[in-house]
């Protein structure tokens, strides 16, 4: 849950930490990120350095950016039904 609360933090740190992570953001997501503080400052980064599991948020930040292709394929909602039943068996 934490890796998702800290998607936008995710996004301010890359920006802080890789140029070229700015680099590849669509017009949109720039927009968003200066709504969103902009990149951190060094004291914003080593702060969220601290908090256990940046990594993670970092990771999942990286991979839902990978994930944003225009008009790819997908799988319709009728075949993840098994998949969703399954899992719902296994809540207790």
């Amino acid at each position: 849950v934490a890796a998702v609360r800290l998607h936008v933090a995710a996004k301010r740190y890359l920006c802080a930490t890789r140029p070229e992570y700015s680099a590849q953001l669509s017009d949109a997501s720039v927009h968003t990120l200066s709504l969103q503080g902009g990149p951190m400052s060094s004291v914003e980064v080593a702060e969220f350095e601290k908090i256990a599991g940046f990594g993670d948020s970092v990771r999942v930040r990286m991979w839902d950016d990978r994930a944003k292709v225009p008009r790819a394929p997908t799988n319709s909602f009728d075949e993840y039904v098994p998949l969703l039943l399954r899992s719902l068996r296994t809540v207790d």
